[in-house]
This record gives C-alpha cells, sequence and structure tokens, in this order.
C-alpha cells in the first residue's frame, strides 16, 4: 500500500474551512497520537531524521539568539534551506525527490535564479518544511533533547558518519568529515550574514551523504532502533515499536499488502488482524478507535451523500429531499446505536468529556428528515467555531430552508463503506518508513 500523494501545504489566511468540516478529526488524531507517539501522517521518510540529527550537530555552536539578518531565520532554517536547495538543483533522478518538503519553492527559484530565502520558501516552515513536519518524532525518540542533539540522533548520527565514510563529523578525527562539518558550519554562518543560501557548490555533497532514499545499512538499523525504541521517560509512551515490529513482521507484510490491492483500502482490516497479535493496552485503543471510527463513518457519509445530492442537482434543495439518501436514513437510526460502545470505549482514555460535548445532539435517534437538519446544522456551526473567527459553511442556507452547495465545493463526493475509517492512523507512514530502511518489500506472497 502506498502512501497517499500529500500535496506540499503552503497555507494562507481564508474564510473557507476546507478540513475536517464535521469536527470529527481532533480524537482521532488524539486516539493515533497514543497509539504512535509522534508519527504524523505527512512523514513519509526517516532519513529527514539524519538529517535533523545533523542540523542539531552542526547549529549547535550558534548562540541561542542567533538568528539571519531577516530578523527571523534560526540556523537549523538556513541548513534546510541549503538541504533543499541542495537536494533540488544536483539530483539528476527526480523521482528521487518524491516527499521532500519544500521541493516546488526550491525549483521555482532555482529557475529564476534567486537563492532560498525566508520570503521565498514556505510561508509556515516551522510546520510545513521538513523540520517542522519530522520534529515531533525527532524530540518522541531522543534525536532531539532540549534543543539539542540526544542519544538516538548521536546513534543515528555515529552509524552515518560510519556508512558514509566521513570519519570527523561528529568525533574528533581529522578525516574528510571534520573538513566537511566546518565547511558546513560556515556555510550556516555565512546564510545568516546574508538571510538567504550563500553557496551553490554543495548540491553533490547532500546527494551522495543525505538523499532521502540512501540511508546506509548502519543508519537504517540506528533509525529503526530508535523508531521502535520506547522511552520511560515520555508520559505517553504508546505503541508504536510493537506497531511497527507487527507491520514488519511477514505476516503483517502480507496482510498490508493484500489491503492494499483491494478496491476499498482501509487501515481497519489491519487493524483487525493486529489486534489478535497486540498487548492488552494496545487492544484497548484499537477497540476504541474502531468505536470512534464506527461513529464517524456514519456522519463523514451521511455528510458526503448530502453533498453529493446538491452536487448532482445544482439548485436549492429542502432538507425532505436528503431522507431518501441511503447513507441518511442508515446514520439517523446508526449513530444513536453505536454511541454508548464509543463512549464505554473512550472512557479507559479520558476521551469522553471531549466525544460528548462534540457530539451528544447525536446521542439520540430520530427521523431522517430531522436528522439531516441536525447534520447540517452541526456542520455550520463547527464552521463558525473555527479559529481564528470561523470559516463558512460549504453551502448557504436560504429563509425557506432550502440549501445550495457553494461553488468551490462542487467536486465527485462518494461515501465510503459504512466499515471503512474516515481517519487515518499512521500506518501509511510507518510502511513508508519500513520501505525506506529496506525492511520491506514492494510485494510479498500472501499464505
Amino acid at each position: 500500500m502506498l502512501m497517499p500523494m500529500l500535496s506540499e501545504s503552503d497555507p494562507a489566511e481564508s474564510a473557507e474551512g476546507s478540513i475536517d468540516p464535521l469536527g470529527i478529526y481532533p480524537i482521532a488524531d488524539a486516539l493515533a497520537s497514543r497509539m504512535v507517539p509522534g508519527v504524523r501522517e505527512r512523514q513519509q521518510h526517516p532519513r529527514f531524521l539524519t538529517v535533523i540529527a545533523a542540523s542539531l550537530w552542526l547549529c549547535s555552536t550558534f548562540d541561542d539568539e542567533r538568528v539571519a539578518s531577516d530578523d527571523v531565520s534560526e540556523p537549523w532554517q538556513v541548513f534546510e534551506w541549503y538541504v533543499v536547495e541542495g537536494l533540488a538543483r544536483a539530483t539528476k533522478d527526480k523521482s528521487l525527490l518524491r516527499g521532500m518538503p519544500g521541493r516546488s519553492k526550491a525549483d521555482k527559484l532555482l529557475a529564476e535564479g534567486v537563492p532560498m530565502s525566508a520570503r521565498g520558501y514556505l510561508k509556515g516552515p516551522q510546520t510545513f518544511g521538513f523540520h517542522g513536519i519530522y520534529r515531533a518524532l525527532a524530540r518522541e525518540i531522543g534525536v532531539e533533547q532540549a534543543g539539542r542533539l540526544g542519544d538516538a540522533g548521536f546513534s543515528i548520527l555515529s552509524a552515518w558518519e560510519s556508512d558514509q565514510n566521513l570519519e570527523g563529523f561528529l568525533g574528533s578525527g581529522d578525516g574528510q568529515g571534520r573538513r566537511h562539518r566546518e565547511r558546513l558550519r560556515s556555510g550556516i554562518a555565512d546564510g545568516l550574514d546574508a538571510g538567504a543560501t550563500a553557496r551553490k557548490s554543495w548540491g553533490e555533497f547532500f546527494v551522495d551523504h543525505f538523499g532521502i532514499y540512501e540511508a546506509g545499512p548502519q543508519e537504517a538499523e540506528a533509525i529503526r532502533a530508535a523508531i521502535v525504541t520506547s522511552d520511560a521517560s515520555k508520559l505517553v509512551d504508546g505503541h508504536r515499536g510493537e506497531i511497527f515490529d507487527a507491520l514488519t513482521s511477514s505476516s503483517g507484510q502480507s496482510v498490508w499488502m493484500m489491503e492494499s490491492k483491494s478496491n476499498w483500502p482501509s487501515e481497519r482490516r489491519f487493524h483487525e488482524w493486529l489486534i489478535g497479535h497486540a498487548s492488552e493496552p494496545l487492544r484497548q485503543l484499537l477497540h476504541a478507535i474502531s468505536c470512534y471510527e464506527q461513529f464517524a463513518r456514519y456522519l463523514q457519509s451521511a455528510f458526503d451523500d448530502c453533498l453529493k445530492y446538491m452536487v448532482e442537482h445544482q439548485v436549492r434543495v429542502k432538507t425532505a429531499e436528503f431522507t431518501d439518501l441511503d447513507a441518511v436514513k442508515e446514520a439517523a437510526t446508526q449513530t444513536a446505536r453505536v454511541y454508548p460502545s464509543v463512549v464505554e470505549a473512550l472512557a479507559p482514555l479520558g476521551l469522553v468529556d471531549r466525544f460528548t460535548r462534540s457530539f451528544d445532539q447525536f446521542a439520540d435517534s430520530a427521523s431522517p428528515a430531522v436528522w439531516a437538519e441536525q447534520l447540517l446544522a452541526f456542520h455550520t456551526k463547527v464552521q463558525r467555531d473555527k479559529p481564528p473567527a470561523g470559516k463558512a459553511p460549504w453551502f448557504d442556507r436560504f429563509d425557506d430552508g432550502s440549501y445550495l452547495i457553494r461553488p468551490g465545493y462542487i467536486r465527485e463526493y462518494e461515501p465510503r463503506p459504512a466499515s471503512d475509517y474516515v481517519h487515518a492512523y499512521r500506518t501509511h507512514s510507518l510502511w513508508s518508513f519500513a520501505r525506506d530502511l529496506k525492511l520491506v518489500g514492494d510485494e510479498v506472497s500472501v499464505g
């Protein structure tokens, strides 16, 4: 199963709210974070952990308050510019840049002959650059500790140094690694002074030593060990190692690869297999996810069915017209049926109050007409409550009670099967990690 293609995010302020129209994501995200702390769905390539380790080491000699001449960019940001620009400049096979944050920005600046800077890079680099995307995991597994290179980071960077024959990059040796280390630190200093990249000859170094898919054997093992090793100091330990080991086992690979070939691939089927091999705490969490996702699926499919109907007609429609939609009819009774089981499953995890505050209006069954009106009003409220100043709903509601979908949301809507998850629970990311680390193959025999 391949990772979903995720576009490079470069957000701007907007009155539109095109993400999570029913407010069902936060609880799913809390459950996913309990299960695999630090892992995010946008994470695909674990070698960025190595690059972050190198960044922490290279930037450790700069004062904590040091920023570039633009009064914004910190040393790590300047190093990120160099890495992204260098890889974009020197990588001949552009498929090897798939999944690199900031690539399109780098391509644009290179075409214009302009050095990379805060002005031309991502608007939210602390969130959408590779440091931002992978920082949570780097901190969770000890690559970074209190803003410095942590134990896991030291192990990964030591393994990388050995694989790359760059003695002296990390230690006190007097090999090529030391010369590269000093050259990179000098370049970062120049970049801070210029407020932009100040070197054009480093592309080959980054391609040779930091290529996204090119982790060496010792480095790959160090990354794997960091991902699966539990840290007793963490308040929420999670089950990252248990799930990663299960996924990369022979039977786990077979289950995941078989699911990837189905018409409606879903993590639910993998979780159904995993629950039979999991520890008791993980089984409890997987059960909670299953219950919550069933509830969320009823809401999402009914909402999608209503939107699909609006798109097909593109005229004002009354609530009564939604009553014959299959997903609405099912949800009108089934959300109330599964509501108590969700409350019971979330109770041990401390998420009941959040759930009931958000979704108490769906605790009771209702006629399809009443339920559809509740759903559409619920969406409007969710949009209105989004920070910083609210977002517009996806449709207009008129005084006569009719609805008309807004032009920006005219697209194809296809309600998914009731058994499928609405949200992702990081299996895609873990699988992509495993592929990059050469722990799994593209094809696995089933048997």
